[in-house]
């Protein structure tokens, strides 16, 4: 019986949590995307009281995710193209397929079904594509050192 051999990098998975959890700090600022998320949302940002939860939440959340990415990388046995060219490319491609599949669908039905204004749909899935990138870049950064 052949066994598979993973190779997941944690520090990878630490870093790229992290990143695409504060990555959606700058999205979210009202002097990037906050405010029109608001406005998209039909609330004032003055009127919000952010709670601890939603942060630490996401923060879990990111770095779940970031592990499965790793995960499902390995498997897929993307570092272990012959050449870094195809190797970057292999992990935005996945970040892509990722997002087309498990991220932006359930994103879009939840807004059809809840009425959600589509900008602030958009908002939310391009931020979700931005993490996804932000774990690629961190694998391709780890291929070079």
């Amino acid at each position: 019986m052949e066994s598979i051999d993973l190779h997941i990098n944690f520090i990878a998975i630490l870093l790229s949590g992290v990143l695409a959890f504060l990555l959606g700090t700058i999205w979210y600022h009202p002097k990037a995307m906050g405010k029109q998320w608001a406005e998209a949302r039909g609330v004032k940002l003055e009127d919000m009281k952010p709670t601890v939860f939603p942060f630490v939440a996401s923060l879990f959340l990111w770095l779940l995710s970031a592990c499965f990415y790793a995960f499902l990388a390995s498997f897929l046995s993307i570092e272990n193209v012959a050449n870094l060219q195809m190797a970057s490319a292999g992990y935005f491609a996945l970040s892509c397929m990722l997002w087309v599949a498990f991220a932006m669908p359930p994103a879009l039905m939840g807004a059809l079904y809840t009425s959600s204004s589509f900008e602030a749909t958009a908002i939310d899935a391009s931020y979700h594509l931005g993490g996804y990138y932000v774990f690629a870049l961190v694998h391709i950064a780890f291929l070079y050192f």
